[in-house]
């Protein structure tokens, strides 16, 4: 006995020289890793996208520039006010309309007491804090994946170059999942609620909360959500919902289809057969969630498919929102067959595909689909001391009754 102690404490000495011997070799390689990923990100971005207009403050920011300029007053869903604040900006009219909830704005105010291209740039600060923390929270992955995903996440940079809050919704979604695992199911109920900013986008979330009958934090979410509403209303006024619509179901909101994340863009171009294949494969993705979802008392798996099977479901998505797809891209690059999706969709390849003409789109959604896909199945079927993906199976609050 004295022996076999003696030399699993050689055996522990060892192993830990080992590790200190190549910690720096492994930190160096990762560093490098992900500084090629962001460089080549970068450049991706450069010659497909054109970093120019960021550079010259002519992004999507400009859209919530004007909501906070508007916000409390009647005119913050009016194109003409919309145009006139821009034009005061940056010295010209664009049609990038504001397209979020009234509370949205009034959280942007302070940017609007800022000159414009001050203003732009503290946002822009603001998204790369965000996404960092993002990075930072999210739980149950090794913080070298996480870390070298994001380095190489062409949507993710998009949506930083392009000004869109995507990666504020991420940064909400990883404190809330850390509020929950810390036992704060009414906290992490009421940082969701944020992301109701995105909501098309977010909207398969309480359904996995419901399922899984986590009723204090469905409980949060509600009230945030209801505070949120009341806030829009009185910025807005009564009438802010049809304002609202009327902006989105501008056809001028929803161009570029055939390039979409989703299963919209997906089926275009089928005819009278697109709706019905269209409302077929949301009903079943729905549904695979909602199996998914109830096969496991883990929340974090459930609620990175809700974010994939959110952005499939909609109507309207673009490049920037497949930076939700990173909590899946985390969790399932180490799970059986949800793998291979996950690794191919961590590069940026497929999310260039989705940029070209047709058909090759059509790859890169053919990719997200399997993606969901694999992930539901991969959590309904793996069996009893199977290889559990990273946040699968980790310390988490136990389902509340």
């Amino acid at each position: 006995m004295r022996d076999r102690r003696l030399f699993s404490t050689l055996c522990a000495r060892r192993e830990a020289t080992l590790n200190d011997t190549y910690r720096w070799p492994r930190i160096a390689a990762l560093a490098l890793a992900c500084t090629v990923g962001v460089g080549l990100t970068v450049a991706m971005i450069s010659q497909s996208f054109h970093l120019d207009p960021w550079l010259q403050g002519r992004d999507d920011f400009l859209g919530f520039y004007a909501g906070a300029r508007l916000v409390g007053g009647p005119h913050l869903y009016d194109p003409a006010a919309v145009r006139a604040v821009q034009t005061q900006a940056v010295g010209e009219a664009h049609e990038i309309k504001y397209g979020r909830i009234p509370f949205f704005a009034l959280v942007l105010k302070p940017l609007a007491w800022l000159p414009y291209h001050t203003a732009h740039a503290v946002w822009a600060l603001l998204l790369a804090a965000a996404f960092a923390a993002f990075i930072a929270l999210w739980p149950g992955v090794a913080a070298s994946t996480r870390w070298l995903i994001c380095c190489w996440s062409l949507p993710a940079f998009v949506s930083l170059f392009n000004s869109q809050d995507d990666v504020v919704l991420l940064l909400w979604i990883a404190l809330a999942a850390r509020l929950l695992r810390a036992d704060k199911p009414v906290a992490a109920g009421l940082v969701l609620a944020l992301c109701a900013s995105k909501f098309h986008l977010v909207g398969l979330v309480p359904l996995v909360i419901l399922v899984q009958r986590r009723w204090r934090m469905a409980g949060g979410l509600a009230l945030g959500v209801v505070v949120l509403l009341a806030l829009s209303f009185a910025v807005a006024g009564w009438g802010w919902p049809a304002r609202y619509y009327a902006v989105l179901a501008n056809p001028e909101m929803s161009t570029g289809a055939d390039h979409m994340p989703n299963l919209h863009s997906l089926f275009w171009g089928l005819g009278a057969a697109g709706m019905p294949l269209q409302i077929a494969a949301a009903l079943l993705l729905v549904a695979g969630l909602f199996l998914a979802a109830r096969a496991t008392s883990d929340f974090e798996a459930p609620l990175a498919l809700a974010l994939v099977t959110g952005v499939l479901v909609g109507f309207h998505g673009y490049l920037a929102d497949g930076a939700l797809f990173l909590p899946a891209l985390f969790i399932f690059s180490t799970a059986g067959y949800a793998r291979v999706p996950a690794l191919v969709l961590t590069v940026p390849i497929p999310w260039l595909l989705l940029q070209c003409p047709r058909p090759w789109p059509v790859v890169a959604q053919a990719l997200m689909v399997a993606l969901a896909a694999a992930g539901f199945a991969w959590i309904m079927k793996r069996q009893p001391g199977q290889r559990e993906p990273a946040g699968i199976g980790a310390a988490n609050p136990q389902v509340q009754s």
